[in-house]
């Protein structure tokens, strides 16, 4: 197992909530266009091999699964529940999973902090009752998540097969363009996908920490719109990049950027450059555009870590030597200065002109 033991804790408390052997799925439709029909349809198609528990008191059956009235009526304890309700039904439901034993919840649900001072209230009575009863939250305001090591796939997403690249991403759009372009590339897979959403209690540091741990992981990729707790990320991103490489794109470069965020997640932005910088001292590897995430994950998984900072450019042309040596000055890198031994053994295999 790729633990970071020295670095990490061996076993990551989220562990049983994105890995569960069991999930109730709350507002489990037969209905295509629900939230809870995708959920059912993912679990099914993906073969998980745990309990599924479709909660719906309308339906006996949904999509060949019994379902049950409620949460207090299903047969057993799941791990895990996706709320796939409105807002408003969502703190008598985390009460409910609390009084099961349920140890987290994925909330769907938009309508919360990110609307306004009447959601953020009701964001604070849901958390409230989580902390009474110990149950890890999820979101609110998420698009979801899938493990696909562990045949979980809570977004029917049909375009993605298992891989080593863990996603956090605050938007949803993000990922399917993700997943499109993996889809395109033909050999990028994924191991877990999270959309943190307001982040009311698990937070990105939670994620980073998950993924450094995960044996199924080799790179973690975020998109970022803000952190909560800033200081705590940097304390674990300087762990998990001692260990595997980490990949964020940081958005709201700009004013105009930090209120879209602010509105999307209730994201609190902070300083665009004072946060890359933070990022790539706690050894982050920053990209400026969204088309750069995988291609920068791909090369960072499959390469050995560089042991310096010093790095020789070969190319068929001067143009491309010059462009490169700007981007690796960016980046912090700078150009090996050759040896003697070494120019004289690259003159014997090198044309004259070169």
């Amino acid at each position: 197992m790729n633990t970071l033991e020295g670095h990490l804790p061996v076993r990551s408390p989220l562990h049983d909530i994105l890995a569960p052997s069991g999930i109730a799925v709350v507002g489990a439709s037969a209905d295509p266009t629900k939230r809870g029909y995708k959920a059912m349809v993912g679990l099914i198609n993906g073969g998980y091999q745990g309990h599924i528990y479709p909660i719906n008191p309308k339906a006996d059956h949904i999509l060949g699964v019994q379902a049950w009235p409620s949460l207090t009526e299903m047969p057993g304890c799941p791990e895990l529940a996706l709320l796939c309700t409105p807002a408003a039904t969502v703190p008598a439901l985390i009460a409910e999973c609390g009084r099961r034993g349920v140890k987290g919840a994925v909330i769907l649900a938009s309508g919360f902090g990110e609307t306004g001072e009447e959601g953020a209230a009701l964001e604070a009575q849901m958390m409230e009752i989580a902390r009474a009863h110990g149950v890890r939250i999820i979101g609110p305001n998420t698009s979801g998540m899938f493990n696909l090591h562990h045949q979980i796939n809570l977004l029917a997403l049909d375009n993605v097969k298992p891989g080593d690249i863990g996603i956090v991403s605050q938007s949803g759009n993000m990922l399917l363009s993700l997943a499109l372009e993996a889809q395109h590339n033909g050999q990028v897979g994924f191991s877990t996908y999270v959309g943190p959403g307001n982040q009311s209690d698990i937070g990105f540091n939670d994620y980073l920490r998950y993924l450094g741990e995960d044996e199924h992981t080799r790179v973690a990729t975020l998109y970022v719109e803000g952190f909560r707790d800033g200081q705590q990320f940097l304390k674990v991103a300087r762990d998990v990049t001692a260990m595997k490489p980490v990949v964020v794109y940081k958005s709201g470069a700009t004013e105009q950027g930090q209120k879209a965020a602010s509105s999307h997640t209730g994201a609190l932005a902070g300083s665009y450059q004072m946060t890359v910088d933070l990022l790539r001292q706690a050894g982050v590897s920053v990209v400026q555009y969204s088309d750069e995430i995988l291609p920068v994950a791909e090369g960072l998984g499959r390469l050995q870590k560089a042991p310096g900072k010093r790095v020789a450019v070969i190319s068929d042309g001067g143009g491309q030597a010059t462009i490169a040596a700007d981007r690796l000055s960016e980046a912090g890198l700078t150009l090996a200065e050759l040896s003697d031994a070494t120019r004289s053994a690259l003159r014997e295999v090198l044309l004259p002109q070169a």
